[in-house]
């Protein structure tokens, strides 16, 4: 068993940065939970909430938080109009930075990390579920690797279906009016697999008043 300051030695070169770590990552080392315990009475770690803990010194970041919690919630990506900002699609930014996370079930994110991302989180059924739950998703080059992103054909078929009320439609027909190089045939395919006719029929009507040229081909 490594004693405490080998420990410390030891996360202080390989731990993540800005990203918390949970019990399950220093049992793959060999550091028990009394160890933990002992770093954080001593302030080399700082206890965020149950099973999450940060190096001294550090703060958790948006990309993060996010693949932290993404070890936990199943399916959880960044969706809707977050990813669509994050793929620069859309110019039309808020005033605040907000993460639009989606994932399968419910779930209780700890008080931290909505501090830190300011997020919403989604869990209703969009796509049948027999279709592949990561179709249409993928980690951005530039951010981090474990964090799974919607591609803008997934991302408008996400923002549409959260945003389909007076108070926000003008901004979803702002956007859907920027969206020039949406790959109809992966929009198609993930029409075909969505059982929400509203929102399928709501994007095909407001791109077709934006006279977007892949509106009139988009089968719904």
């Amino acid at each position: 068993m490594l004693n405490v300051t080998e420990v410390v030695q030891f996360l202080m070169d390989f731990a993540p940065r800005s990203e918390p770590i949970g019990l399950r990552y220093f049992a793959s080392f060999g550091i028990d939970a009394q160890q933990v315990s002992e770093l954080v009475r001593q302030g080399w770690l700082r206890r965020l909430s149950e099973d999450a803990y940060l190096l001294r010194g550090d703060q958790p970041g948006v990309d993060g938080s996010i693949a932290y919690l993404a070890a936990y919630i199943p399916n959880l990506h960044v969706g809707g109009r977050t990813a669509l900002e994050w793929h620069r699609m859309t110019h039309h930014l808020r005033f605040r930075d907000r993460i639009d996370l989606w994932g399968s079930g419910y779930c209780n994110i700890p008080p931290w990390a909505v501090d830190r991302l300011a997020c919403s989180y989604h869990s209703h059924s969009l796509f049948d579920t027999r279709m592949d739950e990561t179709f249409g998703l993928k980690a951005l080059a530039w951010r981090h690797p474990r964090v799974l992103v919607s591609v803008p054909e997934r991302a408008i078929l996400e923002h549409v279906s959260v945003s389909l009320d007076l108070v926000l439609i003008e901004d979803v027909r702002n956007i859907i009016g920027s969206l020039r190089n949406i790959r109809l045939n992966v929009l198609q395919d993930l029409v075909d697999w969505c059982p929400r006719r509203d929102v399928v029929w709501g994007l095909k009507f407001l791109a077709e008043d934006e006279g977007v040229d892949w509106a009139q081909q988009l089968r719904a």
